[in-house]
């Protein structure tokens, strides 16, 4: 007997061809300003009440209005906040949240913290912040002298004890004041490695370090 005949291959999607793009209805080009007015008012409501319950905490606790700093105690929210405010064109807010970080911000602290998550979202946010700030073209703020790329700098040398293994995959945690503590779990991976590429990277081309 014949074998039986194999089921035909679905179509190939292009590699960054979403799955459920076909399900989702299109928006009309009138609705569009709706819909963006909609999403800057989420945005606004939570940023407005982590600038005042919370701030210079790293999160916002919504139920409550309380904080918490489950990360590093160096204002996370409002560093995360900065390529949003750019985006919506918000040129004075963004100047004075980078005036506050230049201020206020600082890494020397006695706190352990993932290396990963400090280096995605606090390293990322202020060195992506900082090329937003130099670009002439968007003119976000006036008067910019760098603070931004100075505090990815030092963070950046307080990250990098975590590189002193054998293989310079790094360690999991550091402490931002005195390196990584004794006993501290070998266990990492090398996505964790390949991932802190961009930034270092990143910070290597802009200071020439």
């Amino acid at each position: 007997a014949a074998p039986p005949s194999a089921a035909p291959n679905p179509p190939r999607r292009g590699l960054f061809t979403p799955s459920f793009h076909s399900s989702l209805p299109e928006a009309a080009d009138e609705d569009l300003p709706e819909l963006r007015g909609r999403v800057e008012d989420m945005f606004y409501h939570s940023y407005d009440n982590y600038m005042l319950h919370a701030y210079p905490h790293d999160e916002l606790l919504p139920m409550s209005c309380g904080w918490a700093d489950n990360f590093g105690k160096y204002a996370l929210t409002l560093i995360d906040s900065l390529g949003t405010l750019a985006v919506l064109g918000n040129k004075t807010e963004f100047a004075r949240a980078v005036g506050r970080l230049d201020k206020e911000l600082s890494f020397d602290t006695d706190v352990s913290v993932s290396v990963f998550e400090t280096n995605i979202r606090v390293m990322g946010g202020l060195l992506s912040a900082h090329i937003l700030a130099t670009d002439k073209e968007l003119g976000l703020m006036t008067g910019y002298k760098g603070s931004l790329l100075t505090h990815a700098f030092d963070l950046g040398l307080r990250l990098l004890p975590a590189f002193e293994t054998p293989t310079g995959i790094p360690y999991g945690s550091v402490n931002l004041k005195h390196g990584v503590k004794e006993g501290e779990t070998t266990v990492s991976s090398t996505a964790c490695a390949g991932t802190l590429l961009l930034e270092f990277g990143t910070l290597s081309r802009l200071t020439g370090h």
